[in-house]
């Protein structure tokens, strides 16, 4: 497979490590993957590339850009190993293409296994870099390299550092509700009520609500007052919104099926993927918009087995809310 790539960026060590392993040669490197990969053959600072790879101005994954057939291959390839990874097709023409792929948290978790085959490298690396890039270079550089029986205590310290010491009860979170598409729906910020970083899993309350249309799904209007008390894990295929009157009175439980969430200090993210479950007062349970889910797999947004995995995770969601388990406070 001769195909040259180009990367740069906070995925280059994980990213070049992938490609080299598929059989592509990395072209111009940066003395850093140089250095970390001298003694394969497939490093050539001197061809011509064929498609390049940088971040996206969020760091949540890369943009690739080159001539359309090996940027294809090189998509299918990310896209087939990193069963969560979103593809968005941004533009193509007979002799330039551009595509967009975002990493939410199985793809971030399967490229920090990949970096650390070749340096020592934290838990959780490519999302606290997002965070705090200087940060976990240093202690990686200065801690976990001197130390590497160390890895799972020095993860766990850097991840609370840099996300769980900064919540604190009242403290409001943003909601950031990336669409496939890659339009991001920032949800009304969330209060925290409860904080448990055993768990890691927190409780907010939403109170931004001003009587007008309705909650989706659930078809029910909305009244000034309403609020809504959303409980979230670290990690699940979805989370929960139930939503009140302003005198206490339940409306409605609408589950929220997406990637797997992910923490940061100021915010949570995930990639909604259209499928979710609604539950109403009296006992009545749906799936609802699994045409969407089936539309923007059909338009390439998705893999199959992403496709597959929410659906799974609405029957699971709504089987377990049948029986009452997902009551989480």
């Amino acid at each position: 497979m001769d195909i040259h790539l180009k990367i740069r960026g906070i995925y280059t060590t994980a990213l070049t490590k992938f490609f080299l392993d598929k059989g592509l040669t990395i072209v111009s490197p940066s003395e850093v993957i140089q250095s970390r990969f001298e003694d394969d053959t497939k490093i050539d600072p001197n061809r011509p590339m064929d498609a390049s790879i940088e971040d996206l101005n969020s760091g949540q994954g890369i943009l690739l850009e080159g001539y359309p057939e090996p940027l294809d291959t090189v998509v299918q390839l990310i896209t087939v190993t990193f069963e969560d990874a979103i593809c968005r097709k941004r533009a193509t023409d007979a002799h330039h293409a551009v595509t967009e792929l975002e990493f939410p948290y199985l793809s971030k978790s399967r490229l920090d296994e990949l970096r650390g085959r070749v340096v020592p490298t934290l838990s959780n690396h490519h999302r606290l870099r997002i965070i705090a890039s200087e940060y976990v270079d240093l202690m990686e550089k200065k801690e976990l390299v001197s130390h590497p029986e160390k890895r799972e205590t020095l993860s766990k310290y850097v991840e609370e550092r840099l996300i769980w010491d900064a919540y604190s009860v009242g403290k409001e979170l943003q909601i950031d509700h990336v669409k496939l598409d890659g339009r991001v729906i920032s949800l009304s910020e969330g209060e925290l009520l409860q904080i448990d970083p055993g768990e890691k899993r927190l409780i907010l309350q939403r109170k931004s609500f001003k009587g007008r249309g309705k909650y989706d799904g659930l078809n029910i209007h909305k009244e000034a007052g309403d609020y809504a008390i959303t409980q979230v894990k670290q990690g699940d295929w979805f989370y929960m919104h139930n939503y009140f009157r302003r005198d206490g009175q339940l409306i409605g439980t609408y589950y929220n099926i997406n990637t797997l969430v992910e923490f940061y200090p100021d915010r949570l993210r995930y990639v909604d993927l259209e499928i979710d479950v609604v539950c109403w007062p009296d006992g009545k349970i749906r799936i609802i918009d699994k045409e969407g889910l089936n539309l923007r797999w059909e338009a390439g947004y998705v893999s199959k087995t992403l496709k597959q995995r929410a659906e799974a995770a609405a029957n699971e969601v709504k089987e377990a809310a049948k029986r009452g388990f997902l009551e989480y406070a």
